[in-house]
């Protein structure tokens, strides 16, 4: 059977380039979506901001990586998720990974001695993997909420809040600077304080604003203030066209403004000490793990 083919032409070599020359820009957030990768180019002049774009650019990175040109492991598919139903060979290849893994993954909550309780808030999911690489240093969690979140999920929120009852509890959200992402949080204020009687609890906008617009240049979404979504008028008048997506904001910046903001509202001494205290419970914990595995060790010798 004759494989399909992708006629490569200088155009779109031309695009490929560019696209590897962002890749190598961010290195260091690999990997990156579509959309970020699109925003990018937009950025920087080399591609018109507008669907036929998005599109091209969609089937260009196809062909690019089935071609060998990019690296599958440079782009991710955040949205579509594998759950593995596979089990083990046997009951030695089960014990030795669970040997391989005791104890491992230890973390100790490094925000306890902390006056807030804080999570980081982030309209999109395909983006969680920079916010979760931040938050984690911190022991800070962080929340997909995709969109207008449903009273069942701002519930749970309320549940979590009555483990930290001593805190104050503070919201810092990502989202999109647009019609209906500017609105997500003040709905998520109205259900949680007016409806569900959440008490005492801070929010706070960290990005996009239209200071960040501005300041970074950043590229309109033109499909973004559509004339049937309601909040466009309001939107508008408040804000002018202004419509960008979160998105567009370089990962790095992106990274530099979770950390600001976490750190802004943290207690540096008292995070530092539990810091010591974790290193220090870390260095108990392998050597127990050492005295353990020398008892399986020889158990397996003896009856497996």
């Amino acid at each position: 059977m004759s494989r399909r083919a992708f006629n490569w032409t200088e155009k779109q070599l031309d695009k490929l380039n560019k696209v590897k020359a962002v890749l190598e820009e961010l290195s260091d957030y690999i990997p990156l979506t579509l959309r970020q990768i699109y925003y990018q180019l937009v950025g920087k002049g080399f591609i018109d901001n507008n669907k036929s774009q998005y599109t091209m650019l969609s089937i260009l990175l196809k062909w690019a990586r089935i071609c060998g040109y990019i690296k599958w492991k440079d782009i991710e598919d955040r949205t579509r998720v594998f759950h593995n139903g596979m089990g083990w060979d046997d009951k030695r290849d089960f014990v030795e990974q669970e040997v391989s893994s005791f104890l491992s993954g230890y973390r100790r909550d490094l925000m306890q001695s902390q006056e807030k309780y804080i999570e980081v808030w982030i309209e999109k999911d395909a983006l969680s993997s920079i916010f979760k690489r931040i938050t984690f240093r911190y022991g800070v969690s962080t929340v997909v909420c995709r969109g207008f979140s449903s009273v069942s999920f701002l519930n749970d929120f309320k549940s979590r809040l009555s483990n930290y009852e001593d805190k104050t509890p503070l919201m810092l959200y990502f989202g999109d600077f647009d019609p209906s992402g500017v609105e997500m949080l003040e709905s998520i204020k109205t259900t949680l304080q007016d409806e569900l009687r959440v008490e005492e609890i801070e929010f706070k906008r960290i990005a996009l604003t239209k200071e960040d617009i501005f300041n970074y240049k950043l590229p309109h979404n033109p499909d973004a203030l559509k004339k049937t979504d309601t909040r466009a008028k309001k939107h508008v008048e408040a804000y002018g066209e202004l419509a960008v997506e979160l998105d567009a904001l370089r990962p790095d910046i992106l990274e530099e403004k979770i950390k600001e903001a976490i750190e802004a509202e943290l207690n540096v001494d008292a995070f530092n000490e539990e810091v010591g205290n974790q290193n220090d419970d870390m260095r108990n914990l392998d050597l127990l793990k050492s005295k353990v595995e020398v008892f399986i060790d020889k158990t397996l010798s003896k009856r497996f």
